[in-house]
């Protein structure tokens, strides 16, 4: 046997040489009955290694029994069913089986025929037939990339124990079968393996440790797509049995090597199917950089293995020798294409040119326009889109949502999902506790009192007590009122850029958006701490003693207006002003004139809280200073509304000697085991690890695009919380900042825009960003920039 030819062996000839399960239909018969209380007619289905019969239920359901050879571990055959139930989960309209639970819940059954034990399950039957000796069409093939981008996008956040098992038909193994290929007797075609072979070897292995792995269908071809044999349409994908967790991309080289036989355009029918698969699962520049190289290796793979097996049993190759003749040909095509060419012609087929104005106003969705229409008559004219191109978004997931037409969009932006869109962990308990019980406050509970405990455990000391609202505006609202009533004040300082919130009070302190001579006279405005980045002190930074002297004079001009300090509200890493970072200590003095004039200080930290700085755990820490009081929202519930102020204990009786609170919805059971949910995801997942590692990776690359972009006046941040200057002739450029953000949303990337002069790029993504992410970010960036000039 030839080198590696041991280990191939063992996965497969044990399977493969195994004997099928042959069940008589009585035996079928009391297995249905017994099991799932079903009785019908049976209908013999291939099957290589399983006994598959479809069942016609007498009330005309069809389902499909399979018995899976003895040689078949259960593990893998329960690998299988968890796949399924978890695509019905993340997409339930996606035309795959659903598994049949037996009448005590079991998806796998043992059922025995003499002395051997095999394995049953039962799923429901797909219609149509298979599409193998149906040619195919492009409309086909974009039909096939878009159920193949949303089959891996349902399954991008699955994982199983038995995912990681050796697989000869998986590509990221594929170099093991080099040690095969004295098994293809004629020359010319051996000659041609070795070539292919060793571009695999070059080009691709090197490749694989730095490629996204998930758990993939592994075998998307025609005689696993089913059909509509009279309209052509695909009704659905079956047979899961070659899964396994790997590089994403060889679900995509798989695919697009089975649509080439009998084609002469290889490229022309790959890019239908990428751009396809790519709207609904956008692929890395890395991994369309090796895409080619792929697709030749499957082709070649499964003549290799064809030799291999008919070699092994001394017979004729057990594959169809027509394929086999479509392969040998495809191959030959492929080798005559030049590979840079091939890949950027794939490249340009996974990133369509954006339409020009006259053609978008052209192509516009009617269905997009009659919604916006109803929204301004049912909502009026408060409701403002994002976008100035239409962007519906219905489903999230990790850092990626997903449009109405199913095209994925990498989200580095939305603060909200912290832990990540529709994280599991925190949707699984709301939805548990939704059935169990939600009241609020007015009763003692558990699961509140130690929520609680737990976000107080992340504070310093002497902010001990915790009260619960449903936003991060009430929770400054309620932050005002205690201020006011301990520190005998009426007057609040924020700084030039400041939001905090949208309620009659806390919507006042808004001197970006509300002009000065229509502030209200209790509002005192202190400028940012403004410390660039990477492109070095501006020139223009105060000391510390005379940036404290600039809170003196909006405190001396407060007076002048009758009012006294209450508090200053800060954002710690002053994110709404354009996101600064001032040096350990500077604003210590600043803070110092606040409290020397009786006010208190408000850390407000939706934007800065819960490890997103990726240095500590709540912005004030990382940008050293000591509030009295804390603020939080948004990221919190990471999508269910929950607030908090937390507070020393003084303060809060303090506050209650004049006024009462009370807030029905602020902090419910519901809300409680979603804010627990979040804490332990940070802790499990090391997401503030990851904010720190990732968020200074992802600066690296943004950094290294200011060299070849003059459009790019800094770059700041901290942790996953970073901000791109936008400028023209180093001025504040924000119609050009606006373009940009456009661009990138038809490149499938969400930003956003902040600062004063609107002209900085906000990237604040989900905690769960990870260093790919970050590379398709940057990527996007380098060429939105270009594009914009």
């Amino acid at each position: 046997m030839m080198p590696h030819a041991a280990s191939h062996a063992a996965d497969t000839g044990g399977v493969l040489a195994a004997g099928v399960p042959r069940f008589g239909h009585r035996e079928l018969s009391a297995l249905l009955q017994r099991h799932y209380d079903l009785s019908g007619a049976f209908t013999p289905l291939s099957g290589e290694r399983d006994q598959n019969l479809m069942v016609t239920a007498g009330d005309g359901r069809r389902y499909v029994l399979k018995i899976a050879c003895a040689a078949e571990p259960s593990e893998a055959l329960a690998f299988q069913n968890a796949a399924l139930d978890h695509i019905a989960a993340s997409d339930p309209a996606l035309a795959v089986p659903r598994t049949v639970a037996s009448q005590d819940g079991h998806t796998l059954i043992p059922v025995s025929q003499g002395e051997t034990i095999f394995m049953a399950r039962l799923v429901t039957h797909l219609p149509g037939e298979p599409a193998l000796d149906f040619r195919a069409t492009p409309g086909f093939r974009l039909e096939a990339g878009h159920l193949a981008g949303r089959l891996d996008r349902a399954l991008s956040g699955f994982h199983h124990p038995a995912a990681t098992r050796e697989l000869i038909w998986d590509l990221g193994q594929a170099e093991r079968l080099e040690g095969w290929l004295p098994f293809i007797a004629d020359p010319a075609r051996r000659a041609i393996a070795e070539r292919v072979s060793a571009d695999f070897k070059a080009h691709a292995v090197p490749a694989f440790a730095a490629l996204r792995r998930q758990v993939i269908h592994n075998d998307i071809h025609q005689n696993n797509l089913l059909r509509d044999p009279a309209s052509g349409v695909i009704t659905g994908l079956i047979d899961f049995g070659d899964m396994v967790e790997t590089c994403l991309v060889n679900e995509v080289a798989i695919a697009i090597a089975h649509q080439l036989y009998r084609e002469p355009d290889l490229l022309a029918v790959a890019a239908q199917f990428l751009a396809a698969y790519t709207a609904a699962m956008p692929l890395e520049p890395r991994e369309i950089a090796i895409l080619f190289d792929l697709v030749k290796m499957r082709l070649l793979s499964r003549e290799i293995i064809a030799a291999w097996r008919s070699a092994r049993s001394g017979q004729a190759s057990p594959y169809r020798t027509d394929i086999s003749e479509l392969g040998w040909q495809a191959l030959t095509r492929a080798l005559a294409i030049d590979p840079d060419h091939a890949t950027a012609h794939l490249e340009k087929a996974m990133t369509p040119p954006a339409p020009s104005a006259a053609a978008q106003a052209v192509s516009a969705d009617p269905s997009y326009d009659d919604l916006l229409a109803r929204r301004k008559n049912a909502m009026g004219p408060s409701y403002r889109e994002f976008y100035q191109q239409p962007f519906m978004p219905v489903k999230g997931e990790g850092v990626w949502v997903t449009d109405a037409h199913g095209k994925r969009y990498l989200d580095a932006y939305n603060n909200v999902p912290h832990v990540g869109h529709c994280h599991p962990r925190v949707a699984d308990a709301v939805a548990r506790q939704m059935r169990v019980f939600n009241s609020n406050t007015r009763y003692p509970s558990e699961l509140i009192v130690r929520y609680g405990e737990r976000l107080l455990a992340t504070m310093p000391a002497h902010l001990d007590t915790v009260i619960f609202t449903c936003s991060g505006t009430e929770a400054n609202e309620l932050a005002w009122r205690i201020a006011t009533a301990n520190s005998g004040g009426s007057g609040a300082l924020v700084t030039s850029g400041a939001y905090h919130g949208n309620s009659t009070i806390i919507g006042a302190l808004d001197p970006a958006t509300i002009p000065a001579d229509r502030l209200e006279p209790w509002i005192g405005v202190v400028k940012a701490p403004g410390f660039s980045g990477a492109a070095g002190p501006r020139g223009d930074e105060l000391s510390a003693a005379d940036y404290a002297a600039t809170y003196r004079e909006a405190i001396a001009a407060l007076a002048s207006r009758g009012h006294q300090p209450a508090a200053f509200f800060i954002c710690p890493v002053f994110a709404s002003d354009g996101l600064y970072a001032a040096p350990a200590g500077y604003l210590d003095p600043a803070i110092a004139e606040i409290r020397r004039a009786g006010g208190l200080i408000i850390a407000d930290e939706v934007q800065s809280g819960f490890g997103r700085t990726g240095t500590h755990f709540w912005g004030f820490q990382h940008a050293g200073f000591v509030p009295d009081i804390v603020t939080m929202g948004k990221p919190m519930g990471n999508g269910l509304p929950l607030g908090a102020v937390v507070v020393r204990r003084s303060l809060v009786e303090g506050f209650l000697r004049t006024q009462r609170y009370f807030n029905t919805f602020g902090g419910s059971q519901v809300a409680a085991v979603a804010g627990l949910a979040v804490l332990e995801v940070i802790e499990k997942e090391k997401l503030q690890e990851n904010a720190l590692q990732v968020g200074n990776y992802l600066r690296a690359n943004l950094n290294g695009l200011m060299g070849r972009h003059a459009a790019i006046g800094d770059v700041r941040g901290t942790g996953l919380f970073a901000g791109m200057e936008i400028v023209r002739d180093k001025a504040p450029a924000p119609d050009k900042a606006r373009a940009v953000i456009e661009d990138l949303l038809t490149r499938g990337v969400l930003v956003g825009v902040t600062g004063l002069g609107r002209n900085l790029l906000k990237i604040r993504p989900p905690m769960c960003f990870s260093r790919e992410n970050a590379d398709m970010l940057a990527d996007a960036l380098d060429k939105a920039l270009a594009k914009i000039g």
